[in-house]
């Protein structure tokens, strides 16, 4: 399958460390020079490298700037000679603030850019950005917006106006490598950074400390950070023994693999990529129903446990439940892994396609 007609196709993204953005970024990268397209990356940062791309993709980064702290007018001008020099067909933008910067940099040109919004429709940046953002796009509005989930689609149109198009795309999803070999283990696990509140990780480790059943653990996989916070509160509900925190694992997949129970305790996200790799690892899933993505996701009781959002007392009544019913958990866990067809990187590029080509 071809797409976009193999036009330059130009993804600009912080770079490629650990995070949500980072590794939707360079999935569609790789989805797209897959299918056949020349693809470059641009990322804004030096960063660490966490994610990879495919060996014939351009990476273009920073020299000597942005190493951590971004410089606003060295990365307008930079943009600005980078994308004249590559004269891409189509810009594919993450987040709303790296896209004003492009359109920023882009002023008296006509390229294509379609935004990718990744933040949670709840995320709000701060005020000069927001002010930036709104200033750059009342000049140079994006050609198209690509929303995560139904409720982020609904924020945005408010947003940018109904003469904006918007189309609802979900991530793809990253090829999950499945381990049958590998047996389930009675613990109960949780996959984010442990330096972002967002995360709900003390809701997890609340509703943890209430369960009847003792004998499972509590296992968190992420980031770099110690998370001292979140050791500080299980000392204090008397359960730090009964939790490992991981920090970065580089072999997520048989993490997922040796799993009992996936929770995503989340109070906001952009779009739940944790919660869809365990469910494509055949992992029986919990989550709170937060804003947003949960709720297009999961059919509750079918595929998933969705719940009632912040009630920790009826998350520890149903990791206890899924603790108890062995059958449930296959169950669920069976029927959690077709979304390895719904999220395909196949089905998610032909859906990106048909949107950039009917407005380019």
């Amino acid at each position: 399958m071809t797409l976009l007609n193999n036009r330059k196709i130009c993804v600009v993204g912080p770079g490629l460390k650990m995070g949500g953005v980072e590794r939707a970024s360079s999935n569609l990268a790789n989805a797209l020079n897959r299918h056949g397209e020349s693809v470059t990356y641009i990322a804004l940062f030096q960063l660490e490298y966490f994610f990879k791309l495919n060996p014939n993709i351009n990476f273009v980064e920073p020299d000597d700037f942005n190493k951590g702290k971004l410089s606003f007018f060295k990365t307008i001008l930079w943009l600005r000679r980078l994308l004249k020099k590559h004269k891409p067909n189509v810009i594919i933008v993450y987040s709303i603030f790296y896209a004003a910067l492009t359109s920023l940099a882009l002023l008296g040109k006509s390229y294509p850019i379609f935004l990718s919004e990744r933040s949670s429709p709840l995320y709000r940046w701060p005020r000069h950005v927001r002010l930036f953002c709104r200033l750059v796009f009342w000049i140079k509005r994006p050609t198209g917006i690509i929303a995560q989930t139904t409720i982020a689609s609904i924020y945005q149109q408010r947003y940018y106006g109904k003469k904006i198009p918007i189309k609802v795309i979900p991530n793809a999803l990253r090829e999950v490598n499945l381990f049958p070999a590998i047996e389930r283990e009675n613990f109960i696990l949780g996959v984010g950074r442990f330096n972002d509140t967002l995360k709900g990780f003390d809701r997890l480790i609340q509703a943890f400390s209430k369960i009847d059943n003792k004998s499972w653990n509590l296992v968190f996989a992420g980031g770099d950070q110690d998370g001292q916070y979140l050791k500080d509160q299980a000392k204090e509900l008397g359960v730090l023994h009964r939790i490992k925190f991981m920090g970065k694992v580089k072999e997520i997949d048989k993490l997922y693999a040796s799993a009992g129970i996936f929770v995503i305790p989340s109070r906001s996200e952009g779009f739940p990529n944790a919660l869809c790799e365990a469910m494509a690892a055949g992992l029986p899933c919990i989550s709170y129903d937060f804003v947003a993505g949960p709720s297009d996701i999961i059919k509750n009781g079918i595929n998933g446990i969705l719940l009632e959002e912040g009630n920790i007392n009826l998350l520890s009544k149903e990791i206890d439940h899924l603790i108890k019913d062995h059958k449930l958990r296959k169950q669920l866990g069976k029927k959690a892994m077709e979304i390895r067809a719904e999220l395909h990187q196949d089905r998610i590029i032909k859906e990106t396609q048909d949107f950039i080509n009917k407005y380019v």
